[in-house]
C-alpha cells in the first residue's frame, strides 16, 4: 500500500468538464487539488514528487507552487528545493469547523476512530450524483488505497447511502434516474424500490452497511455526522476487507454512534 512518502494518487472522476475550456476554473481546481495533495502527504515535496503524485505538466506545475509561495499559502526550501504549507492553508477554513462544531475536533474524532478500529475512516458530503470523500484516514495494514477528494456512486456506497437518508422519496427517485440516465450497463441500474427500501432500513437501525457495492472484498458501515443547517450533510464510514467488517460490524457501529453523539448537541439535531 502507499505510503506519505510514496504517494499513488488514485484519480477520481472528473468535475465540470464542461467548463475544461476555462483557465480560470481549472487554475482554481489545481490549487485545491494541490492543497489536499499536501494534506495526504502531510510532509514536504518537490515539484518533480507533485507532477508524478498528480499527473500534470512540470512547467505549469512548476509556475503554479510559485505563485502560491508568492501568495504564502506556501513556503519554498531552497536546499532541498521542496514546498510545504504555511500556517495561512490551516487558517482559511478554521472558523468553519469553529461556527460548526465549537470545541468539538473533528479531525481529532476521525483520528481516534482510525486509531481504535485499525480500519480506514472516510468522511464524505454530496457532490451531485457522487459521493465525495472529503478526508481520509488510511489504515496502516490494509491493502485498500483512497484518497481524500475522491467520488464514489451516491447510490452504491454506504457513505452515500446515509446522505440519501436525509432525502425525500421524491429527490432519492430523481437521483437514480440521472444515474441511470448516465449509466452504460443496464446491469448497474439503480433499482428504485430496492433502493427506498434499503434506504428505509438504513433510517431505522441508524447506519448503513455494504459489501463490494463500490470496491470488491471491502465493504463500509456509515452513519451521518450532524451538522447545522446551514451545511452540508456529512456522513462518517469505517470500511475495511468484508471479514474483518463482519467480525467488528457490532463494535463498529457502537464506535460510530457514539463518536456522532455530541454533534448532534452542537449542531442542535
Amino acid at each position: 500500500m502507499a505510503s506519505k512518502g510514496n504517494l499513488r494518487l488514485i484519480r477520481s472522476e472528473p468535475i465540470g468538464d464542461d467548463l475544461a475550456g476555462c483557465g480560470a476554473v481549472k487554475s482554481a481546481k489545481r490549487v485545491l487539488e494541490i492543497f489536499e495533495f499536501f494534506a495526504e502527504r502531510q510532509a514536504a515535496a518537490t515539484v518533480g514528487e507533485v507532477v508524478d503524485a498528480l499527473g500534470w505538466p512540470q512547467s505549469s506545475t512548476s509556475n503554479l507552487l510559485k505563485s502560491l509561495v508568492q501568495l504564502r499559502y506556501l513556503a519554498y526550501d531552497g536546499q532541498t528545493r521542496s514546498f510545504l504549507p504555511t500556517m495561512r492553508i490551516a487558517l482559511l477554513g478554521g472558523w468553519v469547523h469553529d461556527k460548526m462544531f465549537s470545541s468539538i475536533s473533528l479531525v481529532g474524532l476521525l483520528e481516534t476512530l482510525r486509531a481504535t478500529t485499525g480500519h480506514t475512516v472516510l468522511l464524505g458530503m454530496q457532490n451531485d450524483i457522487w459521493v465525495q470523500y472529503i478526508h481520509v484516514i488510511l489504515a496502516d495494514l490494509e491493502d485498500w488505497y483512497i484518497k481524500s477528494g475522491s467520488l464514489r456512486p451516491l447510490c452504491r456506497a454506504a457513505v452515500g447511502r446515509v446522505l440519501l437518508t436525509l432525502k425525500s422519496d421524491v429527490d432519492v427517485l430523481g437521483l437514480a434516474r440521472r444515474i441511470n440516465a448516465e449509466e452504460s450497463n443496464p446491469e448497474r441500474y439503480i433499482r428504485s424500490g430496492e433502493l427506498l427500501a434499503e434506504l428505509d432500513l438504513i433510517r431505522r437501525q441508524g447506519y448503513a452497511y455494504t459489501e463490494g457495492t463500490v470496491i470488491p472484498n471491502n465493504g463500509v458501515i456509515a452513519v451521518e455526522l450532524p451538522t447545522p443547517a446551514s451545511q452540508a450533510p456529512l456522513a462518517i464510514g469505517i470500511g475495511c476487507p468484508i471479514p474483518l467488517l463482519r467480525r467488528d460490524r457490532d463494535k463498529i457501529v457502537s464506535l460510530l454512534q457514539e463518536a456522532v453523539r455530541p454533534y448532534s448537541h452542537a449542531s442542535g439535531a
